[in-house]
């Protein structure tokens, strides 16, 4: 359950009643409002934190909400591509533990990603309890009964989502091509809430890859729109292909999950300089045996493969994106020997940075 989906907020301190005074502020376009309501004493502060013109932006189909409060900051943009397709991304910062409740009226399709280093707690409508794993993806149907909950916040702790809000047609067209996709499609049309696959799917790095293209997407209009709707396809694409793969018992506890995903977030945070085996195992507090073994059962990937797809991933976007000479992309990459980074990126891509760098100075 990933709340950038939801039409009305309201954040309440955990375990404590809200009291009667509340403010409001309401934020619409086209069929997208939000609406987000404060215990009052936090009302005056919160206005006084969105006056600036920065802080509520509607341009280019693109709506951006911040919001600061006592409580902490929460932050929210939605990208419209088409009709019911768009793009959502959230972030939260709570001072204190806070419970915040999201509800919908209409059905929803989306794909949901949690990026946090943390899993998300939340209770549906029936109070029964769920967890979004850390780094985790799914693709979720809510019927408009069913489309609310109570997501549970921890103090001090970063939280961001990354939805794409899907028309609730849009997996017909591959009816009758897959067993599983077609259980799915069945929940969909019967009005039942569920997700394309009950085991938890891992951010690998081809989907952390394909979600920071569609995050750093520089291209404007049309092109724009084309591009953006392609990844969106591509996301299902590789969910779907990670849902297909036999499922194997993963003796992790839920402590050790979470220190694998922080390794992972540790490697994507030190491309320039990699961390070793003992040392990433160090900061992510587990020991390197399960540190690998875990590796490969939540990313189906070794710690050094994991690495080597998020730094050519990254190479790639340097090389098209930037003026920035081979060696140099190499260095910012933590290869201090040029040969080696043309040899290891071609490995992956089956072609030298070089030739990259040419198709792109022709285009």
């Amino acid at each position: 359950m990933i709340i950038n989906y939801i039409c009305e907020l309201q954040m309440y301190p955990l375990k404590t009643l809200p009291i009667c005074e509340y403010g409001s502020i309401n934020y619409e376009n086209r069929s997208f409002v939000m609406g987000i309501e404060i215990a009052g004493s936090d009302f005056s502060d919160m206005i006084s934190s969105i006056g600036g013109s920065d802080k509520m932006l509607n341009k280019n189909d693109v709506n951006r909400i911040r919001l600061t409060t006592p409580k902490g900051r929460v932050s929210f943009k939605e990208e419209i591509l088409r009709g019911n397709l768009s793009i959502l991304e959230s972030n939260y910062f709570m001072k204190e533990d806070l419970e915040i409740f999201g509800k919908g009226d209409a059905d929803l399709l989306e794909i949901q990603f949690n990026l946090s280093d943390k899993g998300i707690f939340y209770q549906d409508k029936s109070s029964k309890d769920h967890i979004t794993p850390a780094m985790s993806g799914n693709i979720a149907y809510l019927s408009s009964e069913e489309n609310q909950a109570n997501i549970h916040f921890q103090k001090e702790t970063s939280y961001h989502t990354f939805d794409i809000h899907l028309p609730l047609s849009l997996l017909d067209q591959y009816v009758g091509e897959s067993k599983k996709l077609d259980g799915f499609l069945s929940q969909i049309h019967n009005g039942i809430s569920s997700k394309l696959t009950t085991d938890t799917i891992g951010i690998s790095p081809a989907i952390f890859n394909s979600i920071q293209d569609i995050q750093t997407c520089t291209y404007e209009g049309l092109t724009r729109r084309i591009y953006l709707e392609s990844k969106a396809y591509e996301l299902i694409a590789l969910l779907y292909e990670d849902s297909q793969r036999q499922h194997v018992p993963q003796n992790l506890s839920a402590d050790d999950r979470e220190s694998i995903h922080l390794a992972a977030s540790i490697i994507r945070g030190n491309l320039e300089e990699p961390f070793t085996i003992p040392q990433l195992a160090r900061q992510a507090g587990i020991n390197q045996t399960k540190l690998k073994a875990g590796f490969k059962m939540v990313f189906g990937n070794t710690v050094f493969g994991y690495l080597q797809d998020i730094r050519m991933h990254q190479a790639k976007r340097y090389l098209l994106d930037t003026k920035l000479s081979i060696q140099e992309i190499g260095i910012r990459l933590g290869y201090q020997n040029t040969a080696n980074f043309s040899n290891a990126f071609k490995k992956i891509l089956g072609y030298s940075p070089m030739k990259l760098r040419e198709k792109s100075n022709n285009r």
